[in-house]
């Protein structure tokens, strides 16, 4: 079933829309489908919302919804929607071709009606879930995608748009703690580039890890990270702050269960063609082990 017919007369209702604030700052779409006419329109910008199949309509040119996904799927940038390299390994439990499910699918919105699609369809033996992302938007009587891309994480890991000066980013945010003493929060940073979302930086959010401590023989030091990040029109903002603790020993004659130190710095990411350039080295790898 193609999208103009979804789209037609016997659809459904329609979902409720937003104004959209400009179009001015929207980047080049690489993919484009006209939708059915709004009714009553109020000469303003009116961003839409369509459904996951839609959209994989419009991303993957050969896919219909009754017959469903192909492992050899072409998307409308000329790439393989699965069978990239940072999908290996990747199975999908149903079969193919499998029909799309909207519970395998993280939509989240942006400013000005941008949206990220994340179609979690294939599974890893860690647990990670992966398949294509899409930066897209639908205003008024057109859908389009800015950019395709492929990310693979934990199932809970959260995919946004943001907006970056004159740039569009999507960030996805995955956390992985194989043990209570080992936990990581890190922020996978995909600038939008000809088309593809290319990954420009990776930052550590969070981050948690107990080694022997150098100075007080015998016992431990726990090292804690946590960083604020402000997105600015010429780049990110930074905050990292990294706390250094020894943890509590049994014997009471050790002066254990104390905080150590607080390290503070600030660092500034810069856009420089596909990349994110750092002002300086993260403060964890100049911290961590020292006590």
């Amino acid at each position: 079933m193609g999208l103009a017919s979804v789209m037609g007369c016997g659809a459904a209702p329609e979902q409720p829309h937003l104004e959209a604030r400009t179009r001015e700052q929207t980047p080049i779409a690489v993919c484009t489908q006209k939708l059915s006419p709004l009714r009553g329109g109020r000469g303003k910008a009116v961003v839409r919302t369509l459904e996951p199949d839609q959209w994989a309509e419009i991303a993957i040119p050969g896919f219909n919804v009754d017959k469903g996904l192909n492992p050899t799927d072409v998307d409308c940038t000329g790439h393989y929607a699965f069978a990239n390299e940072s999908l290996r390994g990747g199975i999908s439990e149903k079969g193919w071709p499998r029909k799309l499910d909207v519970e395998e699918v993280d939509v989240r919105s942006g400013p000005n009606g941008l949206r990220t699609l994340w179609y979690r369809v294939l599974k890893f033996e860690n647990g990670d879930e992966g398949g294509p992302m899409l930066l897209a938007r639908a205003v008024d009587d057109r859908a389009e995608i800015y950019a395709i891309g492929s990310f693979r994480g934990p199932a809970k890991s959260q995919i946004t748009p943001v907006r970056l000066g004159d740039d569009n980013l999507v960030v996805a945010e995955a956390k992985r703690c194989p043990d209570p003493d080992d936990c990581r929060k890190q922020a996978h940073m995909f600038l939008a580039r000809r088309g593809r979302l290319i990954e420009a930086a990776k930052v550590d959010i969070e981050r948690v890890q107990v080694l022997p401590s150098v100075t007080e023989r015998g016992l431990y030091a726990r090292y804690q990270l946590r960083t604020d990040v402000s997105y600015k029109p010429n780049g990110i903002q930074l905050l990292e702050q990294v706390k250094v603790s020894i943890i509590h020993y049994e014997d009471p004659n050790r002066d254990s269960d104390r905080a150590l130190r607080k390290v503070e710095f600030s660092r500034f990411l810069k856009v420089e063609r596909d990349a994110l350039f750092s002002s300086n080295d993260p403060l964890w790898e100049r911290v961590v082990g020292q006590d």
